[in-house]
């Protein structure tokens, strides 16, 4: 049959570069996705030039972003750090000039006829924006790509669904067509008509509605004075539609002020947006607003994040990247990875793996045709939704150790300063339990402490140490005392970790800091180093723990017998995990 011959023939070729393609090998699901729709489109003589024709004519589709996939095994951390590096650089590309570079230097074929615009000028910027050299970049990235999740038989029977609703479209849309003609004889004319004059990509809120109602005239009236407020005047509705089984409305106006507003504005008075949410098809009294009105540039775009689904609104011809949070690599080492979305009309809907409460893991960037270098990134800030959401199931701690019973605010505590800037679930993770026992808090008061060991996907250990306990008004206190990171494959029963903790208390306006160093039974002792004149530099470990009052936070390291030395981490600035 001709699905099985066009899979036969090209399948297997493609998948490798639309993994490429699809945001700089940042999702495999999506590649065979877009695969599968391209192959629908050949007929069964087609040749390797109509088979990429067809994949590059394949929109993207709508991003979910699961969180870091575990590192392929296959590849070194090297190379893996270096895929990565290449993987955020074709990201950043226009989806034109990372189809150039990928036909070029690693399809070995010239653009020309494939891409449009400018090929030299395409690929000039595309090889800077990857530097050094690309064809090996793109090598060492396709090189991390996945084992696709379907045979070739159950995508022969995808792409023959494909090819069988692509039949059938042409048949709705002329009925659709008909029908308009009998009830709105201006309709298709208006269709057919010039496009309305649109705004450039310095002004992202600029211009009319956009959305899947937009062309709802009576619809966005009542939308803009459902959001009335006496916080916004001049109302308009910048995006409307349904996405990610969600209503979205996005409305902003002025508050109206004389001081000169926000930067850009020249209304006076400072943009304010407002987005209200309901369910997929809700009336406009059925939607509530997620957020108070918020203060935003005309020059920048709006986003909302509402449990795990995220929308952006940016600039008509301005490209999307998001990253679901700070990602651990096996060698230990910090990064953040955007990865560019599929963009409508200059928007973006995006399914993140776990809610983000905090704030702290999903950052935005918008993509940007710079003045004077090929791309320009835009941190975009994110609003969160006002709304409930639950608490993350979490793991028990396995003790690998002998140590107390630890205390469940302190481990919360430790585990979730792990997982909240990362964007990772904590359910799946299995985090092992150094130590728990009592540290010394200010005002004579006793908290629990924790030392966990985090095995994060890829590999690597991330050491978290807390404690909590409860204020003299019953108010639970949570602090965290700071982490640190070992490569994939370190036994989590030989580490050794040393932590400051402070604990304040607010209503006597007072601190108190504590060095714990926590080794394997067995360790006699370390030597504190850099604690000044009041700290002894000898500290006993009975079982494997000490602890030393540091009020004055002067200790930075402790050595060991073997001479080896450990950084002492705390909370704050320069913690693993903090931007």
């Amino acid at each position: 049959m001709r699905e099985s011959r066009v899979v036969a023939a090209h399948r297997a070729d493609l998948l490798t570069t639309a993994f490429l393609l699809e945001a700089g090998g940042g999702d495999e699901a999506a590649a065979e996705d877009r695969v599968d729709r391209a192959l629908a489109r050949l007929p069964a003589d087609a040749d390797r030039t109509a088979a990429l024709r067809a994949l590059l004519r394949t929109r993207r589709t709508r991003s979910a972003l699961a969180g870091e996939p575990a590192a392929p095994w296959w590849v070194s951390p090297a190379d893996l750090a270096a895929a990565r590096t290449t993987a955020v650089a074709l990201g950043g590309l226009s989806d034109a000039d990372r189809a150039a570079v990928v036909l070029a230097d690693h399809e070995d074929l010239d653009p020309a006829g494939l891409v449009p615009g400018p090929v030299a000028e395409r690929l000039a910027r595309a090889r800077a924006a990857l530097g050094g050299d690309a064809r090996a970049g793109l090598a060492r990235l396709a090189g991390t790509r996945r084992p696709p999740a379907r045979d070739d038989d159950e995508a022969v029977a995808a792409v023959r669904g494909l090819r069988r609703r692509r039949l059938l479209r042409p048949v709705a849309v002329l009925a659709v067509l008909a029908v308009l003609a009998v009830l709105l004889p201006g309709a298709l004319q208006r269709i057919g008509g010039p496009a309305a004059e649109r705004p450039g990509p310095s002004a992202p809120l600029a211009g009319p509605a956009r959305g899947s109602l937009a062309g709802d005239d009576d619809l966005l009236a009542a939308l803009r004075d459902a959001a009335g407020t006496d916080a916004l005047t001049d109302r308009r509705v910048v995006f409307a539609g349904d996405l990610l089984d969600r209503r979205w409305v996005l409305v902003v106006g002025t508050d109206g002020g004389t001081d000169g507003g926000t930067d850009g504005d020249p209304s006076g008075g400072d943009l304010l947006g407002l987005w209200s949410t309901g369910p997929a098809g809700a009336g406009p009294a059925e939607l509530t607003p997620a957020n108070r009105p918020v203060v935003l540039r005309p020059d920048q775009p709006a986003a909302l994040l509402e449990g795990t689904a995220l929308v952006v609104v940016a600039g008509r011809e301005e490209g999307v990247r998001v990253s679901p949070g700070q990602l651990v690599g096996p060698a230990g080492s910090v990064q953040r990875v955007y990865v560019a979305q599929p963009v409508a009309d200059g928007v973006a809907a995006v399914a993140i793996a776990t809610p983000d409460t905090s704030g702290r893991a999903v950052r935005v960037q918008v993509a940007r045709t710079g003045t004077t270098s090929p791309l320009t990134l835009t941190p975009v800030p994110v609003t969160l939704a006002d709304r409930p959401v639950a608490r993350p199931a979490l793991p028990t701690a396995v003790p690998v150790r002998p140590t107390g019973v630890p205390d469940p605010d302190a481990v919360a505590a430790a585990l979730l300063s792990v997982t909240v800037p990362t964007g990772l679930d904590p359910a799946p993770l299995t985090p092992a339990l150094l130590w728990a026992g009592a540290v010394p808090g200010p005002s004579g008061r006793v908290v629990q402490g924790v030392v966990l060991a985090v095995t994060v996907p890829g590999g690597a250990v991330v050491v978290s140490t807390a404690v909590a306990g409860r204020r003299a008004d019953g108010t639970l206190q949570q602090v965290g005392c700071g982490m640190q990171t070992w490569p994939a494959g370190t036994p989590v029963a030989g580490l050794v970790v040393a932590a400051r903790c402070t604990v304040g208390d607010r209503v006597a306006d007072v601190s108190s800091s504590t060095v714990l160093v926590v080794a394997p039974p067995g360790t006699a002792s370390v030597t504190l180093l850099d604690g000044g004149a009041d700290v002894p530099p000898a500290l006993p470990l009975p079982g494997g723990v000490g602890l030393r009052p540091d009020d004055d936070r002067t200790v930075t390291a402790v050595q060991l017998p073997d001479r080896t030395r450990q950084a002492v981490t705390a909370a704050g600035p320069g913690d693993l995990l903090e931007e």
